[in-house]
């Protein structure tokens, strides 16, 4: 009569999963069941659309010719009024700030509004002296170039009395 009791119990949990499953696991089966529409695509869209953002700003070069210095930025999709260079000593700042205001409305009274504000930064250390009137930056097709005179660097420490 046991053995009736097992088979009987053995069928009726024939479709189930084990109780205990690992934390690897679960995760695995929650990332892929789309429990919110998706998840794991949110994800990655976020990491790709703010990869600049996340990881370090974005790409440069620097290099000098016979007579300039120059760094080249890749800001590819930014608009020239977003970008903000700044000089201070012998190093260079480019800041693009990005600010938007979406505004959805729909039908329903269906209504949305996101705002987003975005800011990437990076400071560059010349082996030159800036000097700002001879400095100059372009931008265009994605690419900013800011180049300048060689000028040596001038020593910047107090001798002590």
């Amino acid at each position: 009569m046991a053995d009736n009791d097992n088979q009987r119990r053995s069928r009726d949990n024939e479709g189930l999963q084990p109780v205990f499953r690992s934390p690897m696991q679960q995760m695995n089966d929650f990332f892929n069941s789309d429990p919110f529409g998706g998840l794991m695509s949110s994800i990655d869209s976020f990491f790709q659309r703010h990869a600049m953002e996340q990881f370090g700003g974005f790409p440069i070069d620097l290099y000098e010719t016979s007579s300039d210095w120059v760094v080249k930025a890749e800001l590819p999709g930014v608009r020239k009024e977003d970008i903000h260079i700044d000089t201070l000593g012998d190093r260079l700042r480019i800041a693009v700030i990005n600010t938007e205001d979406n505004e959805v409305k729909g039908d329903n009274n269906y209504y949305r509004r996101e705002r987003r504000h975005a800011r990437m930064e990076r400071e560059i250390p010349l082996p030159y002296r800036i000097n700002r009137q001879k400095t100059k930056a372009r931008f265009l097709n994605g690419v900013l170039e800011v180049r300048g005179p060689k000028y040596p660097k001038t020593r910047n420490t107090l001798d002590i009395e």
